[in-house]
């Protein structure tokens, strides 16, 4: 299949000086019920996997389909695991995937999701930093393979 045949969506985040954190809107649905949340949702690329709040959880009325041993900065803990839609902020990517719950993800409880690799490696993750101003881009499916040092070679 070309390229050019391929349904690609993108979207791109762009910070005023350089961001410590990496924080999108997103929405957040049951896939059994059709309820959604919208939320902010905090990029992890040390996270193997997505976790929702245990807030988001409730107000989504997510029922638990079981427990999964994860292990994070507090070490390894069993949490309720969930069924659920992610759809980031440009309403063109949806993707179906686990998610375990936390307690919390931000001091005044504005973050509702982080997004973890389990998503982020579905497509082409980038970050950037150019003249001091921090750009964040992704789009699905993968395209390509971005090599800054194969640039400079070529260059």
């Amino acid at each position: 299949m070309s390229k050019k045949n391929i349904n690609v969506h993108a979207i791109t985040h762009k910070v005023k000086g350089i961001a410590r954190n990496i924080v999108t809107p997103v929405e957040i649905t049951d896939i059994f019920s059709g309820k959604n949340v919208k939320t902010q949702g905090i990029w992890d690329t040390g996270a193997t996997g997505s976790v929702i709040t245990k807030a988001t959880a409730t107000d989504l009325g997510l029922q638990s389909y079981g427990k999964r041993k994860v292990r994070g900065v507090h070490g390894l803990k069993d949490v309720d695991e969930y069924f659920v839609n992610i759809t980031l902020n440009n309403k063109n990517i949806t993707l179906n995937t686990r998610v375990t719950e936390c307690s919390e993800l931000s001091a005044d409880g504005s973050i509702g999701l982080l997004i973890g690799m389990n998503v982020i490696t579905t497509g082409d993750f980038a970050v950037t930093n150019y003249q001091g101003d921090t750009t964040m881009s992704f789009r699905v499916p993968s395209m390509e393979n971005i090599d800054f040092l194969a640039e400079m070679k070529s260059s």
